[in-house]
C-alpha cells in the first residue's frame, strides 16, 4: 500500500506529470473506442460539420449511419460548432478522434490549472481529480462536455484578471455551440467595466450569430437557427435524461411541458438575489467562485437533456464551490457521496452495470443526492450570507459607539 501511495505521489507531484498521466489514460480510452468503431459522437460532430458545408440542414435532414451501420443520434449543436469543428472533420477517420480527445482533455486540464492564484496547487489537484472519473467517461464517449467546462473556467479566470473581451468571447463561444455558457454572462455584473463588457457581448454575439452566412443566405440562416432550436426543444425527455426532473416526473408528470420555464424561473430567482446583493459579490472572490459553482451545477441538474457524462461540468463547479466555503461534516459527507454516485458508479470497470442501473437509473439516487446538495449550496451561499449581513448590521446599529 505504501508503495502505491509513493508511486501516486510521484505521478502527481507537479502539473506536468499529472497532465501526462491523464493524457496516457485518455489515449487508451479513445484507442478502445476507435478500435471498436464506437466513437459515435465524433462521427455525429463530423457529419454535422460536413453537412453544413454541403448546404444540408443537419437538424431536419439527418439520416446518417455509424461505421457499424447503425443510426446515429441527432446533431444538437449550434451552427457555429459546425464551422469550428471543420478541421477535425477533415482529418482521416482514425486520426480525428485521437486529436479531438487530445484537444478536449488539454483544454480541460489547462482551464483547471490556470485558475486564479487564490486556488493553490493542491486546490487545483482536488478539482481535477474530483472530476477525473467523470471526465474519463465523457472522453470515452468522445464528447464536447470537457470543452464546455473549460470555457466556464477560462472565462472566470479572465474575468478575475479584468480581461473582459476574451472572457466574453469564450462565454459566447459556449453559448453559440451548446447554449450552456449564455448564463455565465450574468457574472459580468460582478466585475469592472460592465458597460464595455456588454458592448463586447453585443458585438461578438452579432458576429457569431451571422458567421454561418459564409455558406448560406439570410433567409436560410433564419430557418437554420429555428430548426436547431426546435430540434433541441423536442429532444428533451425527463424519463430519458439525468436531471432533477427525472424522479419528479414519476409523480408529477404534468410538469414535463413546463420544465424549461421552471429551470429559467429558478435561475432568475438566484440572479435576482445577486442583484440585491451585488456589492457583496463584487467585493468577495469567494462569493463569485460560489456563484460560478452554483450555475455550473444548475445548468446540468436543471437541464432538459443532461446525461451522466455532462456531470463533469457540474462536478467541477461543485468542487470550486466546496473549496470556497467553511465545510462542516454534512458538506464533507455530501462531497464524497456525490463522488461515489456521480464519479465512481457510472464507470463500468469499477461498478457493475446492474448496480449502477439500479441505484442511478431506477432509484435515481445520483440526481436526488446532487439536488439536495445543490439546494444546500444555494442556501449556504445566499441565505447564510444574508443572515451574517443582518447580524453585522444589528451589531453596528445597537452596539454603543
Amino acid at each position: 500500500m505504501s508503495a502505491v501511495l509513493s508511486l501516486w505521489e510521484k505521478l502527481t507531484e507537479n502539473k506536468y506529470r499529472i497532465y501526462l498521466f491523464g493524457y496516457f489514460i485518455s489515449f487508451l480510452i479513445v484507442l478502445k473506442e476507435v478500435s471498436r468503431l464506437t466513437h459515435n459522437n465524433f462521427q455525429i460532430f463530423s457529419y454535422g460539420s460536413l453537412d453544413f458545408w454541403a448546404g444540408i440542414n443537419p437538424y431536419i435532414n439527418w439520416d446518417h449511419l455509424s461505421l457499424l451501420r447503425e443510426p446515429l443520434d441527432l446533431f444538437l449543436y449550434g451552427p457555429l460548432f459546425s464551422i469550428l469543428f471543420t478541421p477535425f472533420a477533415l482529418l482521416p477517420e482514425m486520426l480525428g478522434p485521437f486529436l479531438w480527445n487530445l484537444f478536449t482533455y488539454s483544454l480541460f486540464f489547462l482551464s483547471v490549472f490556470t485558475l486564479p492564484y487564490k486556488f493553490d496547487f493542491s486546490d487545483k489537484k482536488f478539482i481535477f481529480f474530483f472530476s477525473a472519473l467523470t471526465l474519463a467517461c465523457t472522453l470515452l464517449s468522445v464528447q464536447y462536455n470537457p470543452v464546455i467546462a473549460a470555457l466556464f473556467l477560462f472565462s472566470f479566470t479572465l474575468l478575475e484578471k479584468n480581461k473582459g473581451f476574451w472572457a466574453v468571447l469564450l462565454i459566447l463561444l459556449s453559448a453559440f455551440t451548446k447554449v450552456y455558457g449564455i448564463f455565465q454572462l450574468s457574472m459580468l455584473l460582478f466585475y469592472p467595466e460592465f458597460r464595455k463588457n456588454i458592448l463586447y457581448a453585443l458585438a461578438i454575439g452579432m458576429v457569431m450569430l451571422f458567421l454561418p452566412l459564409v455558406n448560406m443566405s439570410f433567409p436560410e440562416l433564419y430557418d437554420y437557427y429555428l430548426s436547431w432550436i426546435m430540434t433541441v426543444t423536442n429532444h428533451s425527455d425527463a424519463s430519458r435524461f439525468y436531471s432533477i426532473y427525472r424522479p419528479l416526473c414519476i409523480y408529477f408528470k404534468s410538469i414535463e411541458p413546463y420544465m424549461g420555464f421552471i429551470s429559467l424561473g429558478i435561475f432568475m430567482l438566484i440572479f435576482s438575489y445577486t442583484l440585491l446583493k451585488i456589492k457583496a459579490f463584487r467585493e468577495s472572490f469567494r462569493l463569485r467562485a460560489q456563484y460560478l459553482g452554483i450555475i455550473m451545477s444548475w445548468i446540468i441538474l436543471f437541464g432538459l437533456s443532461s446525461e451522466r457524462h455532462t456531470y463533469v461540468i457540474a462536478l467541477v463547479g461543485y468542487a470550486i464551490w466546496y473549496l470556497n466555503i467553511q465545510a462542516v461534516k454534512l458538506d464533507k459527507i455530501l462531497l464524497w457521496t456525490n463522488f461515489v454516485l456521480l464519479g465512481i458508479m457510472p464507470v463500468d470497470i469499477i461498478c457493475p452495470p446492474f448496480i449502477s442501473s439500479l441505484i442511478l437509473g431506477k432509484l435515481h439516487l445520483g440526481v436526488i443526492v446532487f439536488a439536495i446538495t445543490w439546494f444546500i449550496m444555494v442556501y449556504k451561499t445566499f441565505a447564510i450570507h444574508l443572515r451574517k449581513e443582518n447580524k453585522n448590521l444589528q451589531r453596528f446599529l445597537f452596539t454603543p459607539q
